[in-house]
């Protein structure tokens, strides 16, 4: 009986996360998103040893042209000074590279794709890749925890977080998210080899998940006993950022935060801003509310804090390794926003898909087949 009535909102679940996912795999191979960001790692990927600027620009360029149509080449070329100025002068481009090549992995996995596909569509295959991979993973999670029949709840979850458009863009985000989800949710599961081998790949994917990676290690510190995977998993990706970050010729925090936040200046060359802390708090002010007022995300993790209050104190339990993971991503938002301030949701995404996978997960174990019925004690004990 109780197999009767949960197949079949099993397997409607199952068919509308597939669906979706299929769904935004295909607008984002469709209607790809033309973003300034996809000409840095366009050069990224076409970059060798020894190339000059002159002959990496023109190169860079030639090959998005190609791609993109008139309209789109022309907002990303001549939309506003920046993007002007890094359209006529090699070198002023060739400073920016810095902040693009410490994406290690998303490179390389673009880079192994562009010898059938080209660079521009390579970077739009992993984002479609990435799309139906995180969808697998999210279908697979709800199996492991016996509830498929709240995939509608998992796909809110997705759209709400902006899964349709991070797939559209050509970003590392939802590509490092595959790898970070993927960890985060292992190690809820009390995987923790398989979780530090996969966190290790999102640092190499976007290393300032190693804010995520050493929130995690101190969470298992504090709440004991310690897991060894987070403490290797942190050691490795520090060791790797600190490589990567110098081989590829990051400019440093403070650059970072000065370009991102306070100003887009033309070229990296000589420019070396000293630190003030009235730049970074106006900064860090400006950035919050443009976050409050452009953005969604906040809304979301707000309603994703009050769905896991209410459901404490309705007495609902949760895994010391789910309670710990929870507390890492509502540690990590804030934390990474303070160091560096960003805006845009696609920063947070993967973060916000952890946290509403758990919280459904939990909820489905506690509350039982979804369509069982208060007068039917039977239904739910057989669960």
């Amino acid at each position: 009986m109780t197999h009767a009535i949960r197949q079949p909102a099993a397997i409607a679940g199952a068919l509308l996360l597939l669906l979706y996912t299929l769904t935004v795999c295909a607008v984002a191979v469709a209607f790809p998103e033309a973003n300034w960001d996809m000409i840095a790692y366009v050069a990224g990927i076409l970059e060798q040893p020894g190339t000059d600027a002159a002959g990496l620009h023109a190169q860079t360029y030639d090959v998005v042209r190609q791609k993109l149509s008139d309209g789109e080449f022309l907002v990303l070329t001549e939309d506003r000074p920046y993007r002007i100025r890094q359209f006529t002068d090699p070198d002023a481009f060739q400073s920016m590279l810095g902040f693009y090549r410490v994406k290690l992995l998303y490179l390389e996995a673009a880079q192994a794709l562009s010898g059938w596909l080209g660079p521009v569509d390579a970077l739009r295959a992993v984002s479609a890749l990435s799309a139906a991979a995180l969808g697998g993973l999210t279908l697979l999670w709800l199996v492991d925890q016996r509830s498929l029949a709240y995939a509608p709840l998992a796909v809110i979850v997705l759209v709400l977080s902006g899964f349709g458009w991070v797939a559209r863009v050509a970003t590392p985000d939802l590509f490092s998210a595959v790898f970070l989800v993927a960890g985060l949710l292992l190690y809820a599961s009390g995987r923790d080899l398989g979780a530090a081998a996969l966190l290790v790949l999102a640092v190499l994917a976007r290393p300032d998940h190693l804010a995520l990676v050493g929130v995690l290690m101190v969470m298992s510190i504090v709440f004991r006993p310690v897991s060894w995977g987070a403490v290797g998993a942190f050691v490795a990706g520090l060791v790797a950022y600190l490589l990567i970050s110098r081989a590829g010729g990051h400019p440093g925090w403070w650059i970072q935060f000065y370009f991102t936040d306070v100003e887009y200046v033309p070229t990296l060359e000589g420019f070396d801003p000293p630190f003030s802390i009235v730049t970074y708090a106006v900064a860090l002010v400006r950035t919050v509310v443009r976050a409050l007022v452009e953005q969604q995300w906040p809304a979301v993790l707000l309603l994703m804090v009050f769905l896991l209050a209410l459901m404490l104190r309705r007495n609902f339990t949760f895994k010391r390794a789910e309670a710990i993971v929870l507390f890492t991503v509502l540690v990590t938002i804030p934390a990474k926003f303070i160091i560096l301030p960003l805006y845009e949701g696609r920063f947070y995404f993967a973060y916000l898909v952890v946290f509403g996978l758990i919280l459904i997960g939990a909820f489905a174990r506690q509350t039982g087949p979804i369509f069982a019925s208060e007068h039917a004690p039977g239904l739910r004990s057989a669960s």
